[in-house]
């Protein structure tokens, strides 16, 4: 098997009409097309919230030759190769000066979320968050604490705390570490 590659449909071409948006797209190029396969968790699946989840799942039914509807020969114009996907690592490895933006665009948010190029990655600490904390020592009392995960719109239930995503935990500071993050990110 070669190298599976990422790609992004190119805006409006008919060929890739009808894949949803954020969907991980891969494939194997061919001779002026590609054979892809896509995922876009379009029924909220918990395993596969970020684009390397959705990548692992399109990756496993292309190497299995899984039938599929999730399937086309798409001409290479319709497509742009952002990437490659390490279907063992579970990781998107982006080529190209313009993947991030790229892919980022295709997610439909301003910045790519570095997290989304690892599988299972999202509700785990990056690196990023892990040295903010450990940098920042600061006293939030409980109501502040709260009003800020409010804020970011994370939810309490049953005495678990629900990010808009779908992460949970019963860890006020976890909670109130991803309302930080979610605040700073709406800058």
């Amino acid at each position: 098997m070669g190298e599976i590659v990422l790609y992004v449909p190119r805006g409006g071409h008919p060929s890739t009409a009808g894949i949803a948006r954020g969907s991980a797209v891969v494939g194997e190029p061919r001779a002026g097309a590609a054979e892809v396969y896509f995922e876009g968790a379009l029924f909220g699946q918990k395993n596969m919230r970020t684009l390397a989840d959705r990548a692992t799942h399109a990756a496993g039914r292309m190497l299995g030759r899984y039938p599929t509807t999730a399937v086309r020969i798409v001409p290479r114009d319709a497509l742009v190769a952002v990437g490659t996907f390490d279907s063992g690592k579970g990781r998107i490895r982006l080529t190209g000066p313009d993947s991030e933006r790229t892919v980022a665009g295709w997610l439909g948010t301003p910045r790519l979320d570095p997290a989304e190029l690892v599988r299972g990655a999202q509700g785990r600490r990056t690196a990023a968050h892990t040295t903010a904390v450990a940098d920042v020592s600061v006293a939030v009392n409980r109501s502040l604490g709260e009003a800020l995960i409010e804020r970011a719109g994370i939810g309490r239930r049953d005495g678990v705390w629900i990010a808009p995503d779908g992460r949970r935990t019963s860890a006020i500071a976890e909670a109130l570490i991803w309302a930080l993050v979610a605040i700073a990110a709406e800058s």
